[in-house]
This record gives structure tokens, C-alpha cells and sequence, in this order.
């Protein structure tokens, strides 16, 4: 069930951004293609009336079907929770993210404002733990990247000192 709403989540993204370019290119008489009487038919003509467009359809709805599988993931660092919780939540807060609640095994952040939110589609739950000798982090990839990263800068500068 999450696999279907991240996929409808990131199709209904990638249509209202495919239609807000169309509208620009429509409303500053960029368009390649002839227009038609108004803006919704040259959208529909663009789309279902041309092989770029049928092309485009069904790159649009390839992107958001495989959108779950690469989007998320999990990121490792090497440290330990308890040890290092101050460094793993100066990391987050500084990424943008604020802890919600914590089971002792593990952290969940979210963002921390409703811009922050949108920008990862209200999918901006971030899960910490300890997994062996790391710390594992895992959400939408872009967000665990950064906060794997700035993680472990915070742990290389604990190091050196």
C-alpha cells in the first residue's frame, strides 16, 4: 500500500510540473507544435495527438512506478547510537529535521517546518538506529544522503579532537 501512494504521490508531482511547463511555453508562444483553440486542448493535442506526447506519458508513468524503488533507501554510518546522540541530532536539526519520538532502539525524525514537508511530498519520516557497529538511517534517499554526510563530518570532527 505505501509502494502504491509514493507512486501516485510522484506521478500526481511530475503532472503538475509537466502541466506548469506546458502552461509557460503555452502562454509565452514557445510551443514547437501548432496550438490549438485554448490552453487545455493544446495540452490534450500535445499529449494524446503526437508520438512525443504518448512518449511522454508513458515516461511520465515509467518514472513514478519506479520512483518507490529508488527513491528511498537506507544509509550507514559508522558509530553508535547512544554514544553519539548528540552528533546524530545536531545532524538532523541541522538537515532540517526534528525528533518526534524515541522507542530507545530507534529515532524518527520528521521535517521540522511545512515547506520542508512538501518538498519531500509530507514522505519526510526519517528512522535512526543502530544496526551492528552503524548507524543506520533510512527515508527518501535525498535526505538520508544529507544526513548520513553531515552525520559523518560531525563524527570525523568528534575524532580529531
Amino acid at each position: 500500500m505505501k509502494y502504491l501512494i509514493r507512486y501516485v504521490k510522484y506521478l500526481l508531482l511530475l503532472t503538475v510540473l509537466y502541466t506548469a511547463i506546458m502552461a509557460v511555453m503555452y502562454f509565452t508562444g514557445t510551443m514547437a507544435q501548432p496550438l490549438a483553440d485554448g490552453f487545455v486542448e493544446t495540452l490534450r493535442l500535445q499529449l494524446l495527438g503526437t508520438p512525443r506526447g504518448w512518449t511522454m506519458l508513458a515516461a511520465v508513468v515509467a518514472l513514478a512506478a519506479a520512483y518507490p524503488r529508488f527513491g528511498f533507501g537506507v544509509r550507514r554510518v559508522e558509530g553508535d547510537l547512544e554514544l553519539h546522540r548528540t552528533q546524530v541530532l545536531n545532524a538532523m536539526r541541522a538537515c532540517g529535521f526534528e525528533l518526534v519520538r524515541d522507542t530507545g532502539e530507534e529515532l524518527l525524525f520528521r521535517g521540522a517546518d511545512p515547506l520542508k514537508r512538501l518538498t519531500l511530498l509530507f514522505e519526510d519520516e526519517l528512522r535512526v538506529s543502530q544496526y551492528g557497529q552503524w548507524i543506520e538511517i533510512e527515508g527518501i534517499r535525498r535526505a538520508t544522503v544529507r544526513a548520513a554526510w553531515r552525520l559523518e563530518g560531525y563524527l570525523a570532527h568528534l575524532k580529531e579532537n
